[in-house]
């Protein structure tokens, strides 16, 4: 069995969507086996008709000796690539013997599994998707793929499933690296390390009588398939939609007269859809037609295959788009509306826009703000996985109505929605926009998604005011946020998505992946991870450094720049790159503002292509001596070394603060037998909580700094919520954008949060006060990034801020002058003789007053992803601190304020005779 590696894995599926992949390992036939294999698999558990109540995976282990599976886990993708999850595994699997893995059950209960070897809760598709099988080392020991799916082993996947029907080996334990050759389709026969389960055939259906007109209903039947699975039948209905070209070859018809009531769980749908084929005729949209048809489950979606229509002489009555806030959460009462012609009329938020440039999908959250990470919200464990199951439960995709890839097979059609008029417009739809529906939309089921389906097919061609939803642009309002943030000085962070001036085309061997004129665009598995071309380095290059000018900040941290002496072997190029990006930062502006730190000489040990950095203004601050690398071996081989400076206003040599910026292990590759636990973590939890305490350690150990302002900046590879950050959080630092709900700065398979942050220690947050995350990047669909240009013929590159990278920027704002907070002094004691309101008195006991001058707490923010008036959601800045930095004027100040309450008082004793 050949293995790949999980980091190839890992990064295969974080691009992989609908039909868009094929991890396809090399063939090395295996018939005798040396390791176990994934021999069987069952998603139809607790579907209608299905024969047992429980999803499940049936490994087999095809030698003659017991092998342990502790530290091996399960992962299920749906046919889009998406994870579904992982199931860890302990204990063994016999010789020559079987190990059962239960998963979830369906909303039936049809049947008992045999005693099972171990238990997830995987979800897994009825007829589509993947399984990897990992071993202990964080290897991929075994993959299948089956029915539609984007993932698979050898020239094609297995055959689809269905809820009767498992995908199981052909002969077991037989494995040639070919899901195709090595599997089929039969009755599930799960079998455990106890032995197999008996098979309830269950009852068999009632057929239909030749030529006798059947509702809509009763072909969609009350559960989640239908009851006439196989049988001809016909029907009448209008059509609602009509897919001619796109690749959907088929068109939807609904029962006359309906859409004028809700429906509820256990109703039947009046809609379904229409199977025509790549030669068949088509319907006008609106015609009242009588069909016939085979009723089949295609990829779970019930549908007339094999059809024939014939229209009407007399109109049926019409259809009544129905309308509702959205469509409710729950696989039963989702399937009574599949189908069917709907007006959504509540608000719905972009989630998702990562396939809208290949497959023109749109994941929407009902309500006025996106999904959040699981681990952003709430701790890792079961109140994560019940969060995530919520969104999950929440989100419908719009859909472009098409089946085709606009960055393949479908290039050069302009793509859906970025592009409209036919080409004239070019508009983001950015994860937070608020989209209204203008037009009713056909609810679907199709790649393992719950679906809004335009009437007729949309692309860039398609007129604006046709299209079934609007949105308004937020880029200007989003552009603006950031010069809002208040302070004197502001530090940030900035991961600049691989910056590498090391080109690949100049590395021998490297491949790249190219545009549509097979124009090579960025490094494909090379040692240079980002540009492949000098002229793809410039479109890279002018975004991140209008990014980085317009963000305005004194000290700002990189992630995911080059390091040079790793890619060359020669040490002293350490800082090419950085000090190419500062070049051109310094051309764009007319000036020399920015300056690199330099690399100290004590560097870290087996450094990574990518390194961490500082740029800063030198109009405003300087470096205190030189710059310190945390060489620890909780980063070797695993993350990149925490760099560290000591920064100084230029203007006041007595205070000084201190920046750490950092990029902790991913979440991809299984590094140290680190595997994911299932908790909504991810793999490398464990090594990136190490990272977390080794940073603490180090910091803890410069004692030059143990007083001053630490901010701890980066990308550490963990949501707010996760053991690292909560780590960090019990070390004394304190999670800045929380503090000031300053946003989020990543999204992920449709959900968004913070892998990037700030922290401040107790010091450092005396003096901060305000901060924004900067959404330029993460909001934005991938078409805009450098490297998917020209990958369609619609060309939608712009040389501006927005998806500059794929991470967000956080910016800080804080004041160093130093403040004291005005109190009230003590009382005098002898009312009749009050003190000389010219001699302040130090109070003993000072009390806590409000002062206007103070800032106050923001206003809640209504949606943070959608950004209000920052007059509306800002702390407002601190007062500056009148006369000289020495503090001199700042006492005078105190001095008189104290001796104008104190006058005050004393005015006040002469005319109320106050007791005590």
């Amino acid at each position: 069995m050949s293995r790949i590696s999980a980091r190839t894995l890992a990064i295969a599926l974080a691009g992989a969507t609908a039909a868009s992949l094929a991890v396809v390992p090399a063939a090395t036939a295996n018939p005798a086996g040396t390791a176990p294999v994934i021999n069987e698999i069952y998603g139809g558990g607790g579907n209608s008709g299905s024969l047992f109540s429980n999803d499940f995976i049936e490994l087999y282990n095809p030698t003659s000796g017991d092998i342990s599976l502790d530290g091996w886990s399960v992962t299920y993708y749906a046919a889009n690539g998406n994870s579904g999850g992982t199931t860890n595994l302990t204990g063994n699997i016999p010789a020559n013997g079987y190990y059962l893995i239960q998963q979830r059950a369906g909303s039936n209960n049809t049947g008992a599994l045999p005693t099972p070897d171990a238990t997830g809760n995987l979800a897994m598709g009825a007829s589509q998707g993947s399984v990897a099988l990992t071993d202990n080392s964080g290897l991929t020991a075994d993959l299948v793929g089956f029915g539609g799916t984007s993932m698979f082993e050898g020239t094609a996947a297995a055959p689809e499933t269905s809820n009767k029907l498992s995908v199981q080996r052909k002969e077991v334990g037989a494995d040639s690296d070919n899901n195709s050759v090595d599997f089929e389709t039969g009755a599930p026969t799960p079998t455990s390390s106890g032995g197999s389960a008996p098979v309830d055939p269950g009852e068999p259906e009632t057929p239909v009588n030749p030529g006798e007109t059947v509702s809509i209903a009763q072909i969609q039947g009350t559960g989640l398939a239908t009851p006439l699975e196989g049988q001809t039948v016909t029907t009448e209905g209008i059509v609602t939609a009509v897919y001619a070209e796109g690749g959907f070859n088929g068109y939807y018809i609904q029962t006359p007269g309906s859409g004028t009531a809700p429906k509820v769980a256990g109703d039947a749908s009046d809609g379904i859809f229409v199977y025509v084929g790549s030669n068949g005729s088509y319907p006008e949209l609106g015609a009242s037609v009588t069909v016939t048809g085979k009723a089949t489950e295609h990829y779970e979606m019930t549908q007339l295959g094999n059809s024939s229509f014939t229209v009407s002489d007399t109109a049926f009555e019409p259809v009544t788009p129905l309308e509702l806030d959205t469509v409710p959460t729950g696989d039963d009462i989702r399937e009574a509306y599949e189908g069917m012609l709907l007006k959504p009329t509540g608000a719905h938020t972009v989630t998702n826009n990562y396939a809208t440039n290949t497959f023109g999908e749109i994941a929407l959250a009902p309500g006025n703000e996106p999904l959040y990470q699981a681990t952003q919200m709430v701790a890792p464990g079961a109140e994560a996985i019940a969060y995530e199951a919520e969104n999950v439960a929440k989100q419908i995709t719009l859909d472009d109505g098409r089946s085709g890839n606009y960055t393949r097979g479908d290039s050069s059609t302009p793509m859906a929605w970025l592009v409209q008029d036919g080409g004239e417009t070019i508009k983001s739809i950015r994860t937070g926009d608020q989209v209204e529906f203008q037009a009713p939309v056909i609810f679907d089921y199709r790649y393992d998604l719950w679906k809004f389906q335009p009437t007729t097919p949309v692309t860039g061609n398609t007129a604006s005011s046709d299209l079934p939803i609007t949105w308004d642009d937020t880029r200007a309002a989003e552009l603006a946020s950031i010069n809002d943030v208040a302070g004197e000085f502001h530090i940030a962070s900035f991961n600049v998505l691989n910056y590498f001036t090391s080109l690949g085309e100049d590395e021998p061997g490297c491949s790249a992946y190219r545009d549509i004129n097979n124009t090579p665009v960025t490094a494909n598995n090379c040692n240079v991870r980002g540009a492949y071309t000098e002229e793809a380095l410039e479109d890279q290059q002018s975004k991140i450094v209008e990014a980085i000018n317009r963000l305005d900040v004194d000290v700002l941290g990189l992630e995911e720049i080059e390091n040079t002496a790793t890619v060359t072997g020669d040490v002293s190029r350490r800082d090419d790159a950085l000090n190419t990006l500062v070049a051109a930062l310094n051309e764009a502006v007319g000036s020399d503002r920015w300056a690199a730190v330099e690399s100290p000489e004590q560097l870290g040990t087996d450094e990574d292509y990518i390194r961490v950095a500082f740029i800063y203004d030198q109009t405003t601050v300087k470096p205190v001596g030189e710059s310190r690398i945390f060489d620890d071996a909780a980063f070797t081989g695993t993350a990149r070394q925490p760099l560290a400076q000591e920064f100084q206003p230029l203007n006041d040599s007595e205070k000084s603060f201190v920046g750490v910026v950092n990029h902790f292990k991913s979440k991809g590759s299984v590094t140290r037998g680190d595997a994911d636990t299932g908790d909504g973590q991810g793999n490398n939890a464990n090594v990136r909580v190490a990272q977390a305490q080794a940073l603490i350690d180090h910091l803890e150990n410069q004692d030059d700094w143990a007083s001053k302002p630490i901010f701890i900046l980066g990308d550490t590879n963990s949501y707010a919520k996760e053991t690292a950050m909560t780590t960090l959080y019990g070390a004394g630092y304190t999670n800045i954008a929380t503090e000031f709900d300053a946003g989020y700065s990543y999204q992920f398979s449709g959900r968004i949060g913070s892998l990037d942050h700030a922290l401040g220690n107790e010091a450092a947050m005396k003096h901060v006060i305000d901060a924004e995350v900067w959404d330029i990047n993460a909001d934005e669909a991938i078409a805009f990034e450098y490297s998917r240009r020209l990958n369609n013929t619609s060309d939608v590159f712009e040389n501006n801020v927005f998806r500059s990278s794929d991470h967000d920027p956080i910016k800080v704002g804080f004041n160093l002058s130093e403040t004291t907070e005005p109190t009230i002094p003590v009382e005098p004691t002898d009312p009749a003789e009050p003190t000389d309101p010219t001699t302040p008195v130090k109070p003993t006991d000072p009390v806590e007053t409000t002062d206007p001058s103070e800032p106050t707490d923001p206003a809640e923010p209504t949606d943070p992803a959608e950004p209000t008036d920052p007059e509306e959601t800002k702390k407002p800045e601190e007062p500056k601190n009148p006369g000289s930095s020495n503090g001199s004027s700042q006492y005078a100040t105190i001095a008189a304020i104290i001796a104008a309450i104190l006058g005050a008082i004393a005015l006040a004793f002469q005319f109320f005779p106050f007791k005590f």
